[in-house]
């Protein structure tokens, strides 16, 4: 079954969790910007046993930990073009790996990471639309080739880069879902208006809008905005903490219990893919995936009755 298929016919779609963070907990530690791409040369093994926990715990989609591998970063760090790509390659190879080793017992897609090409907190070190446009249309044709099922770019930033990602994966003629990080005001992290955001992703075609790396009260303000006059599916993957003033606070609080009862809302609102950004592991995605196998055979027993 093609993504798009999928799309249409679940009602309630799981995306996985963390990759960054769950490698850094489970001891694979990174030195530099090219830390998905580090994260591929040190522990490759530690990668795929991730996707595969994600894959148990019931995530329909598992994202490539190919997050800032990319030309622009490996340009700036001294390294090639073709060197970046092998790398990316390889990280979606244990994607696939990780579906091929895990029972077949469901449709498992594999989202192709594109991240902004500078710091997702600092949208001020942003290229121009041009130059963006250069670089986002090389790493999704990279993604294509490679055989993702979909791409997601996430964590923009800015509307502006944004929409130079998404026009330049639309080439590829894969599924788009578009990501955007939010600051504490609801506002997209350079300012812009998330609503506008919307607007233009719909324009443009993407087939998700979503939000990511965001607290999960800032994203429940934000659906107010957006669910009313939504008019394709919402996902939104939320973080296990927040970003304040250049340092990362984490929230004891947000537990997988209370994740579930999160989700369980945004999928009563209308949110049809739901998953977890930094700090999540597989027990918050499992947390998901128990609320979705719940409601659904709930609303079963209603439909038989």
């Amino acid at each position: 079954m093609s993504f798009r298929a999928f799309l249409k016919e679940t009602e309630f779609i799981v995306l996985d969790g963390a990759m960054g963070t769950e490698l850094i907990q489970r001891g694979c530690r990174f030195t530099s910007l090219l830390w998905s791409a580090e994260a591929v040369s040190k522990c490759p093994e530690l990668i795929k046993a991730i996707h595969i926990d994600y894959i148990k715990a019931g995530a329909d989609i598992i994202t490539t930990n190919t997050f800032r591998t990319d030309p622009w970063t490996f340009s700036k760090a001294g390294l090639s073009w073709e060197t970046a790509k092998e790398y990316l390659k390889k990280a979606v190879q244990l994607s696939k790996e990780a579906i091929a080793e895990c029972p077949p017992e469901r449709d498992v897609f594999i989202a192709g990471s594109i991240s902004p090409l500078e710091d997702c907190y600092k949208p001020e070190l942003s290229p121009d639309y041009d130059t963006a446009y250069k670089y986002h249309r090389t790493t999704a044709l990279w993604l294509k080739e490679a055989g993702v099922d979909l791409i997601l770019i996430e964590t923009m930033n800015s509307l502006s880069e944004a929409t130079a990602a998404t026009l330049a994966a639309m080439e590829t003629e894969l599924p788009i879902v578009t990501s955007f990080v939010l600051r504490d005001d609801g506002k997209i992290f350079n300012g812009d208006n998330i609503e506008e955001a919307y607007k233009k992703m719909l324009e443009l075609g993407i087939d998700v809008f979503s939000i990511n790396c965001t607290h999960h009260t800032i994203i429940e303000s934000t659906l107010d905005i957006i669910l009313p006059q939504t008019e394709i599916p919402i996902c939104a993957y939320v973080n296990k903490g927040r970003y304040i003033q250049g340092k990362w606070e984490d929230d004891p609080e947000f537990s997988p219990e209370q994740f579930s009862l999160i989700a369980k809302n945004w999928y009563e609102r209308g949110i049809k893919i739901i998953g977890g950004c930094c700090f999540t592991n597989p027990e918050y995605i499992h947390a998901v995936s128990r609320v979705k196998a719940t409601l659904l055979r709930e609303k079963n027993l209603l439909s038989d009755n």
